[in-house]
């Protein structure tokens, strides 16, 4: 049985790592503010633009989960 992709186990720790050193104009743990701007963070992450050096970018199995995320519907 495949396991649904879900924002609070799967999505939000990956940005939860960089909250306590980076100011965002939406919080990006926040379910409903990366649902609303689902596209704009897939535009961010999968371009490596986000997160901005000294970060790494993020792995292609965080990027693989994101996507997934949103294809999925954006399960809670």
């Amino acid at each position: 049985m495949k396991k649904t992709v879900s924002f609070a186990r799967d999505i939000a720790p990956i940005f939860a790592q960089f909250r306590a050193s980076m100011t965002w104009r939406l919080d990006l743990t926040n379910y409903d503010s990366v649902k609303a701007n689902a596209d704009m963070v897939w535009s961010q992450i999968s371009t490596q633009q986000m997160p901005p050096a000294p970060y790494p970018p993020l792995t292609k199995a965080q990027l693989a989960l994101f996507h997934t995320w949103m294809k999925e519907d954006f399960p809670a």
